[in-house]
Formats: C-alpha cells, structure tokens, sequence
C-alpha cells in the first residue's frame, strides 16, 4: 500500500512538472523578439538578402583581376597543313609524296596592354568594394529610420492603451452619474465620442506597429515568427546627445564627408576605371603578333623552324572601342562632379533638419514628460475633489494625450535627423551614440 502512494505521488509529481516545463517552452516560444539598435544593425548587415546580392558583386571583380593577371590573354593554337603531291603521270621512277606541317602560334601584347588592364580591373574591384560599402551605409540608415519609428510606435501604443483604460473609466462613472441625473445627455455623449476615439487610435497605433514591425524584419532578413519588439526608451535615446555641441560647421562636415563617403570614393575609382580601359582601348590599335614554333615534313626531310603572325592595321584601328571609352570616361567625370555636388546638398540639408529638430526638442525641456504626469494627477485630484467637472477632465486629457504625441513625434524626428546626419557623414564624422 505505501509502495503504491509512492508511486501515485512520483506520478502525480512528474506530471506537474512535465506541465510547468511544457508551460515554460510556450511562454518562452510566445514571447516576444526583443531586439536593441546595435543587435538590428549587425543582424541588417550579415541576413539582409538585397545586402547579400550585392557583395556577390564582388566576385565578379575579382574574377577581372584574376583574368587580367594571367600572362597570355588568349589561349595558344595550333595549325596543321599537310598536303599530296600525286606523281603519277610523271616520270615512270617519280612517285607520290605527303608533307605536313604543325605550328603553335601564341598571340602575344606588345603595346602595355597588360599594365592597362590590371590597373582597370584592379580599380574595378575597388570601386565594387565601396559600393557595396555604401549600400552598407544606406542600409544601417534605413535600419535607423525604421527602428526609431516602431519604438515611437510602441510609445504610442502604451500610451494609448493607458488612455483608453481611462476612457473607460470615465464612460462607466458617467453613466453612473447619468442615472443619477447628476451630468447632461451631452456630456455622457462626450464621453462615449471620447472613448470611440481613444480606441479608434489604439488600433491605428496597432497597424502602425504591425508595418514598423513588417519593413524592420524584411530589412533585418527575418523571417515571420514571434512579435519584434524595439528595445529601449524612445524618450531616453532621443536625449542621449553624443553630438558636439555646437556642432562643427558646414563647411568641415562637408569637407570630412568626401573623404569618407563611399559613394564618393566608388565615383572616383569608377574614373579611375574609365580612364585605364581608354588606355587599353588605345594600346588596342596596335595589333598584337602571334609566334610559335613550327615542325613540317618536306618530302623526305624533317625541317623545325618558328612561325610569326602580324596583322595588318589596315581597316580596323579599334576607333570603335577607344569612342566608346572616351564616352564612358566624360560620363563617369560627370558622375564624380554629380556626386560631388550630391554630398554637398546632402551634407547641409541634414545639417540644417537637425539643428531645426533639436530646436522643436529643446522647446519641450528634459522634464517633459514628468510635467505630463504631474499635470495629470493635478488634473484627476481636482476632479476627485469636485474642483472640475467631469467633462472638463475629458477635455484636460485629450489636450494631455495630444501633448505628449506631439513630444514622441519631435523626439523621433531628432532621432531620425541625427540618424541621417550620421549616414551622409559616412558614420565617420561625428560620435553618434547608437543605444
């Protein structure tokens, strides 16, 4: 009898337990992906697929370089001739012969043209290498943008959830005091249009969310699966200033950008480029020669000599090739001074939004948020002590809730600005504190 209790009890003992391991592993499987600003970077940067496309680029300009380092170009060809001599109706003691001949010919560059064409190859494989790092660049911003966008998102949503609790709150007192004949008609109205709006903007926060959360996982190359969640304090981050104050001038931003924009230096390389295939286009004119050694059998004799081919520039100079690479030079020039002016414009335009941005943040104070509250709870104490009706406390929160949406808007346009300021700068430029 003892022995089967304790066997009842070790049952019973592992079936609870098997539960709370099966309810730890869901809540653990439902629980949300919380992901931080740094983590998102480094997860955009190695699973982003059109990121991922674009470094295979690489490969493509290494296998210029690894073509342009070989010694001979084309491959070497060999020639055979043989020919009958038929002896026939010759004297009666002449008789039939066969000859041949074999050669090997290897086209061999006589004009440079193999220094132009490592010099174009190698300037291609830099050239990929900081587009790619300046689809980097792009991408760490759009990251940026969107991760700042989706725990404004989140702020709202929290906020609006409180609101609504709220809304609530008052709609049931109303109702109550409407029984009791103690408010009007309108005024119970006002607070059921009040608490349709406060839902009403919950789930246009929730959508809201939904499309953050959707362009961030496409960007961060996850996968669907558990909710993706920001990380941080919108409010915190935005007054974490890590930039000089004031900030360094135009004219140094701009100067310090075009020493380390990415597409910048990609401009100049792909001139460098152009220029080196124009070179090789032009050493092209010259046709090069062909030699080889040769082994032919003349009648009974074994002769071993060389073989030389020379073409004859007589129709074709390669004009073609070398307009074509004039052309291509002028347009990557004017790329370059297109760029040039892009970073420019680029360089003050950000320059200019954030100083505005920090301005609109500056009106609202570091305490902002705290004064919120406090109005609040002033707001509610007044209320509880018969000081304001109950439509006057209605009307108090919504200024309250809109208040504190125009804050969480200004403090992600500081982000987004700064963010931005820090791409055209290449990130290089300025300290940028990324939390």
């Amino acid at each position: 009898m003892i022995h089967t209790r304790w066997v009842l009890f070790a049952l019973v003992w592992m079936v609870l337990l098997v539960g709370q391991i099966t309810q730890g592993a869901a809540e653990e499987t439902d629980a949300p992906l919380r992901v931080d600003l740094p983590t998102a970077l480094g997860l955009a940067l190695q699973g982003n697929p059109d990121m991922q496309a674009k470094r295979h680029a690489l490969g493509l300009a290494e296998g210029r370089v690894q073509q342009s380092e070989l010694v001979f170009q084309e491959n070497p060809r060999v020639s055979i001739e043989a020919d009958y001599r038929n002896r026939r109706f010759r004297a009666p003691t002449g008789r039939s012969t066969a000859d041949a001949a074999v050669s090997l010919l290897q086209e061999v560059e006589i004009a440079g043209q193999p220094g132009h064409r490592r010099q174009a190859a190698a300037s291609h494989l830099s050239h990929t290498e900081w587009r790619i790092a300046d689809a980097e660049r792009l991408l760490r911003l759009e990251v940026m943008h969107v991760f700042y966008e989706l725990m404004a998102v989140q702020e709202r949503i929290q906020a609006h959830q409180d609101i609504l609790e709220t809304r609530r709150a008052l709609f049931q007192v109303g109702r109550e005091r409407y029984a009791q004949e103690d408010i009007s008609v309108l005024e119970l109205d006002t607070l059921r249009l009040d608490t349709d709006e406060a839902r009403t903007r919950l789930l246009a926060s929730e959508q809201e969310r939904v499309h953050a959360e959707k362009r961030l996982r496409l960007l961060l190359g996850l996968e669907g699966g558990k909710p993706l969640v920001a990380a941080g304090d919108l409010m915190k981050v935005s007054r974490l200033e890590a930039l000089p104050d004031p900030l360094p001038s135009q004219a140094e931003l701009i100067a310090c950008a075009l020493e380390h924009r990415p597409d910048y230096h990609a401009a100049r390389l792909k001139v460098e480029t152009r220029e080196a295939e124009l070179r090789l286009a032009q050493a092209n004119r010259m046709p090069n020669v062909s030699l080889g050694p040769m082994y032919k059998l003349d009648n009974e004799d074994q002769v071993v000599g060389g073989a030389l081919t020379i073409p004859l520039p007589l129709f074709n100079r390669n004009m073609h090739a070398i307009t074509a690479a004039v052309a291509e030079v002028e347009m990557a020039r004017q790329e370059l001074e297109s760029r040039t002016l892009t970073v420019r414009h680029e360089v003050a335009a950000a320059y200019a939004h954030l100083e505005l941005a920090r301005q609109h943040r500056a009106a609202y104070g570091t305490d902002y948020f705290d004064a919120l509250t406090q109005t609040g709870d002033f707001t509610r104490r007044a209320y509880e002590a018969d000081e304001v009706s109950i439509f006057e406390l209605s009307v108090a929160l919504e200024r309250l809730t809109q208040s504190r949406s125009r804050a969480v808007y200004t403090a992600l346009t500081v982000l987004q600005a700064r963010a931005t300021l820090a791409a055209r700068l290449a990130f290089r430029c300025l300290d940028m504190n990324h939390e």
